[in-house]
């Protein structure tokens, strides 16, 4: 693919995530799509087969891009701690960055067709899966430094992605002094347990 085909479905995939994020999977239409992208709407379909294929490609950017922050991120220097607070960082202006209708958006998956749910699962489970990965490294690397108590690296990286997930939905009920950095770590690493 030349260079300028490659910005040019770039700049299709950047505003149909944020069409899908304002309007939702079936209220936005590839018309929507191009008119934000100022291009025609005969060239999304050159890039892509169907607004179905667009959406796929849209979550498959949104978990690369997260993934390539992830990989930056434990390769820095720095401690555990400050790279999960990076990470958590991060993953928040990004989450109010598409605050708009992100819940229908979420949601609106359970109503897509089978085809379509396996096709964005088959996407989604290996970038989940690496994910989990990275983060459970630095958990790890906490853990060997003393810096975090004895974990299950896995489990707690699964749990810390549920955490970071359960941000989005809570970004509708709480405000926004509720949903900072400290707040959610705090919550992450000290739980409900009463300091002594």
């Amino acid at each position: 693919m030349r260079r300028k085909d490659s910005i040019t479905r770039d700049k299709i995939i950047k505003n149909a995530l944020q069409m899908f994020a304002q309007k939702g999977f079936f209220k936005t239409t590839v018309d929507d799509i191009a008119g934000a992208t100022g291009v025609a709407k005969g060239t999304v379909y050159l890039y892509f087969k169907d607004k179905q294929d667009l959406y796929i490609a849209t979550m498959d950017e949104h978990f690369n891009s997260a993934l390539a922050l992830l990989a930056e991120t434990e390769n820095m220097p720095g401690t555990p701690s400050e790279k999960m607070h990076r990470i958590t960082n991060e993953f928040i202006n990004y989450i109010m960055h598409l605050r708009t209708n992100y819940m229908p958006f979420t949601f609106e998956n359970l109503n897509l067709t089978g085809k379509t749910l396996k096709k964005i699962n088959t996407t989604v489970q290996p970038k989940v899966s690496a994910m989990i990965e990275i983060i459970s490294r630095i958990i790890q690397d906490g853990i060997d430094k003393q810096e975090f108590r004895e974990v299950d690296p896995r489990l707690a990286a699964f749990h810390f992605l549920s955490t970071i997930r359960a941000i989005f939905f809570s970004s509708y009920y709480l405000t926004n002094n509720a949903i900072n950095t400290e707040n959610i770590l705090e919550l992450f690493f000290e739980g409900l347990n009463k300091r002594r």
